[in-house]
């Protein structure tokens, strides 16, 4: 084949005709080229416009550019941003700083301290209900890719391979539910909202129903699309009504045994808590859900684990900023006094489960400058409004929540030169003056005198209810000031000493005798009272009983001890039966010395209660010589307690735990050795459900 001949390389053009280029075909550059001649085509040719390469990655944002505008965004949701004195504005300097900055192995940037850095401000972010607080918000928090908050709800396909699950202990037939079908329909939901408002809702004032019963009902419209804490709140709403519910009102609500419907919906708010992922939530529902949740299984769960979870709960309220008050973090007035409600409500608990442990609470109780609640009703509180209301003089729905921090509020007086060692043991401290002691005393019940207690309705059942635990407090707090344990130790107790501890020791036990015996319907309370301050009253009062042998008040005082027997059994059934084996023991000890003295002053015999029977015949079943057939023969009575407990239950307790009384040291081993106290507190804690 002949080939043409080239021309020289000279006339080439140095790219493609315009038709070659259109027609997509490959161009000899020729003047005209091979294809225009042959297609008789006009062969023109134009240079190409290349156009501008676009950018594949969007400009890099500088951290002192993000945080300006992300700052911007918090002004036009009306945050007030504190000024950083030492920002200079420059973001070259951010810029050059993080772009030098050395990166790890693994990826994460490490920042090098600087000398700004420690004088950052605290930062508060809010965002969609959730909320973040920094006490230094600066080159720390991008330290580590952990550090970044989610405000974002969690991931569905992320929800059953995290770690809150480990938090909550095991209970039999755990899985995974589907927890759409365990809502439930709206008028038995009504019902519960009656049960809430009568029972729950006086005990723990953080959750404003009129905006909670709103967000549920238009949830429950679609409930596979309601969000992960809202869920939340709602299971541990379903939880805690029916945890004041009676067997008889959830077999006539639910048609099922009420220990069966506890356990269905304790199971479904633990799995809707792992749902929101309550272990790093910054969303203030979540945390409501998970304080109601603790509240829930105080009597399931061990105290170490409520003390444990207590101090979860503490820590979440922390990172939320709800230590610091909302007035000075910019906040609306609702938001601000909601969030008073939940810390002071989380704090109370943390102090209770840590003064059951025998331990300190969080140092956050007395360290933080949250504002206590106002005295308002609910109605009188809605999201947008300008400014609180005045505070109330007289009984509302909140007033318990106040007294208790009122309450705490004493103690940090007593604590002033500790302050972080808060708790009832502080009216121990030998550092403090039993004149001052009485003196914040005396202040504590002047104040709630006049600012409650004058006020109760005694036809209302709140407010006798309210006037009881006011008058519990003030009554321990004069017990813990005055009792041998810290009297002792540094000078004779006098006689006004052993006087009012044993007052107050009566008194404590028959309070606790009017709610537990239904006085007035107080009964209804019984779901949220605890028993383990009763057994330090009942060692308190067996101590005073050692001293004093004759008279009506002592004949009111076995009578007031047997009461707290009767109604034991139904609480110890599930428990070691330690304290009660230590109590019978001492019981018995203080019995026979008053049945000793009576003789010598020639008296006749006192009439021994039923209890003392049975006490007597328990602990002589469990000597080491009585045969075992003989044990078979004779077993434990059962007359007593009264018909109206359970026998079965008591006979069990029996059963469980220490068996050997004599193993117990004698009542008067307190006197000498401070460290049957500890011993004493230990065995509390073990077995004790909170309070």
């Amino acid at each position: 084949m002949m080939e043409l001949p080239k021309k020289p390389s000279g006339d080439l053009k140095g790219y493609s005709c315009v038709s070659c280029r259109q027609r997509k075909v490959r161009c000899d550059r020729r003047a005209p080229c091979m294809n225009c001649t042959k297609a008789e085509r006009q062969c023109d040719f134009v240079a190409p416009v290349r156009g501008k390469r676009k950018r594949t990655k969007p400009p890099r944002e500088t951290l002192h550019a993000r945080l300006k505008r992300y700052e911007e965004m918090l002004r036009a949701y009306g945050a007030k941003i504190e000024p950083n004195d030492g920002d200079d504005g420059s973001d070259s300097e951010t810029e050059s700083q993080s772009l030098n900055t050395p990166a790890s192995s693994d990826g994460a940037v490490s920042i090098v301290k600087t000398d700004r850095d420690d004088h950052m401000p605290p930062k508060f972010i809010m965002k969609e209900g959730a909320s973040r607080y920094y006490d230094r918000y600066g080159w720390r928090l991008f330290q580590h890719p952990e550090s970044t908050t989610h405000f974002s709800e969690p991931a569905e396909e992320d929800v059953n391979d995290i770690e809150d699950g480990l938090m909550f202990e095991p209970e039999r037939g755990d899985k995974v539910m589907d927890l759409t079908k365990y809502h439930l329909p709206l008028p038995l939901i009504s019902k519960l909202k009656e049960f809430f408002i009568d029972r729950v809702d006086p005990m723990m004032k953080f959750l404003h129903l009129p905006t909670f019963w709103v967000a549920l009902n238009n949830s429950l419209q679609n409930p596979d699309r309601i969000p992960k804490s809202l869920e939340a709140l709602i299971f541990s709403f379903y939880l805690v009504s029916i945890c004041s519910l009676k067997e008889d009102e959830a077999r006539e609500l639910f048609d099922v045994e009420l220990s069966v419907l506890l356990y269905r919906y304790r199971t479904a708010t633990r799995q809707a808590l792992v749902n929101a992922r309550f272990l790093s939530t910054a969303n203030l529902m979540t945390l409501q859900a998970f304080s109601i949740f603790i509240i829930c299984v105080r009597d399931i769960y061990r105290c170490d684990t409520l003390f444990v979870l207590s101090g979860v709960a503490i820590r979440l309220a922390r990172k939320m900023g709800l230590h610091r008050d909302g007035t000075f973090l910019g906040l609306p007035p609702f938001e601000t006094e909601m969030r008073r409600r939940l810390w002071w409500h989380i704090a109370h608990i943390d102090f209770r489960t840590a003064d059951v442990m025998g331990t300190k609470p969080s140092p956050e109780i007395s360290t933080a400058d949250t504002k206590h609640p106002i005295n308002v009703e609910d109605s009188e509180l809605y999201p947008g409004m300008t400014a609180l209301p005045e505070d109330h003089h007289g009984i509302t729905g909140i007033s318990l929540a106040i007294i208790k921090c009122e309450m705490l509020a004493s103690l940090c007086k007593c604590a002033a030169t500790r302050p972080i060692d808060l708790r009832w043991e502080m009216l121990y401290s030998p550092d403090i003056s039993l004149a001052t002691k009485d003196s914040v005393i005396d202040e504590v019940e002047d104040h709630m005198e006049k600012k409650y207690l004058r006020h109760c309705d005694p036809l209302k059942p709140f407010h006798t209810f309210l006037s009881i635990m006011v008058r519990s407090a003030v009554c321990k707090m004069r017990l813990f000031a005055h009792n041998l344990r810290q009297i002792a130790p540094r000078y004779p107790a006098t006689q006004k000493d052993h006087d009012i501890a044993f007052d107050n020791a009566m008194k404590l036990l028959e309070y606790a005798g009017m709610v537990q015996g239904g006085h007035m319907g107080l009964d209804k309370y019984l779901w949220q009272i605890g028993t383990s301050y009763c057994w330090n009253t009942m060692l308190y009062l067996l101590m005073e009983l050692r001293c004093r042998k004759f008279g009506p008040e002592i004949d009111k005082a076995w009578k007031l001890i047997g009461v707290v027997f009767a109604r034991a059994p139904q609480v110890f059934s599930e428990f070691t039966g330690s304290v009660y084996v230590a109590l019978g023991k001492w019981t018995l000890e203080v019995w026979d010395a008053h049945v000793e003295a009576s003789k010598a002053e020639g008296l006749p015999d006192p009439v021994p209660p039923e209890y003392i029977h049975a006490i007597r015949d328990y602990q002589n079943s469990k000597l080491p010589e009585t045969p075992v057939e003989e044990k078979k023969a004779n077993p434990k009575p059962v007359a007593w307690p009264p018909t109206t407990y359970d026998k079965a239950s008591y006979v069990d307790f029996l059963d469980v735990g220490y068996s050997e009384p004599h193993n117990f040291p004698n009542l008067s081993s307190f006197d000498t050795d401070p460290n049957q106290w500890l011993q004493w507190e230990q065995l509390v804690a073990d077995q004790s459900t909170f309070t």
